[in-house]
């Protein structure tokens, strides 16, 4: 008899816990990163256990809390496939569960489970992961709406971009890893900003190498920010503690190596406190690059374009 698959021996040993009440309904369930770590598997591994662990019907996806314990006297949903199958549906089946548990979560195996169909059925109307991806990051991207009319000024234009993108990537963290400042994608959704952007900077007076160097510096501090946010969200799951929670927990320690004959800005900053709120965080670094690019125009002796502010 062959000797069963790892990702089912530890799928077994969590139903365990799960029916001997050590995790309770409602209770998070290990997370992939916590299999990981704990167990020393790689993180495909780790999906398949959350995978096997649902197929039982021992866990289920909770919108903005991830995988938790399902309550006894629930039962899994059955896998009707209601609805005529569409990209449309499939995109969405798929933006849902990345809200939940992360974009290594989405799989086409998943979405089709989520779906009540077969793996091959999704085929029929998206061809890849990659591609499903890709129409979920442009599906995500339709939330955000450009002002009509547009704001007056250059600064408070390229100020509302930023913000449209940084509110997108609040809903959905996992999308800042599906944009790339190397290697841009043409998401159709995303195209208009792009153009606001630029057009915005060439109405400056800027050329060609200064309005991709300011477009691209600003567009990355909204996703870099979106992806410290997303670190912090997978710490979070990791640790069971918030980032506050941790800074108490760790006060100490800090304390201990902190001397402020060696290390008087970091002592001075402990000392005075910071609240570390990333929206705030973000709003800074945004008005200085902006305060930069204003700098770089009257350097060049660009005049300032109509509408000011």
């Amino acid at each position: 008899m062959s000797e069963r698959p790892p990702y089912l021996r530890i799928a077994d040993e969590i139903a365990g816990d799960i029916r001997a009440g050590r995790l309770a309904p409602g209770q998070a369930a290990p997370s992939t990163r916590r299999i990981v770590r704990e167990r020393g598997v790689a993180m495909a591994t780790a999906t398949k256990v959350i995978g096997a662990l649902r197929e039982q019907g021992l866990v289920e996806t909770v919108p903005g809390r991830g995988t938790v314990v399902r309550a006894r006297e629930e039962t899994p949903p059955a896998a009707t496939g209601r609805g005529e199958l569409s990209a449309a549906r499939i995109v969405a089946a798929g933006v849902r569960i990345a809200d939940a548990e992360g974009l290594a979560l989405v799989t086409m195996r998943r979405v089709a489970g989520a779906l009540g169909v077969s793996t091959m059925a999704l085929y029929r109307h998206v061809a890849s992961r990659g591609e499903l991806t890709f129409r979920m990051a442009d599906a995500v991207m339709a939330e955000a709406r450009l002002p009509d009319p547009p704001p007056a000024g250059w600064r408070r234009r390229l100020e509302t971009a930023a913000h449209q993108f940084w509110a997108v990537f609040r809903r959905h963290p996992w999308a800042a890893e599906l944009f790339s400042l190397t290697r841009p994608q043409m998401f159709p959704n995303a195209l208009p900003f792009a153009e606001f952007s630029f057009s915005t900077l060439r109405a400056m007076g800027f050329g060609a190498d200064d309005m991709v160097c300011a477009h691209v510096n600003l567009f990355g501090h909204v996703r870099n920010m979106a992806l410290v946010r997303l670190a912090e969200t997978h710490a979070e799951e990791d640790t069971g503690m918030s980032a506050d929670d941790w800074a108490r927990h760790t006060g100490d320690d800090v304390r201990r190596v902190v001397s402020p004959a060696r290390h008087p800005g970091i002592e001075y900053v402990m000392r005075e406190g910071f609240d570390y709120d990333l929206d705030r965080v973000f709003e800074y670094g945004l008005q200085r690059l902006l305060d930069g690019i204003d700098a770089r125009r009257r350097a060049l002796g660009l005049p300032e374009p109509p509408g000011r502010g």
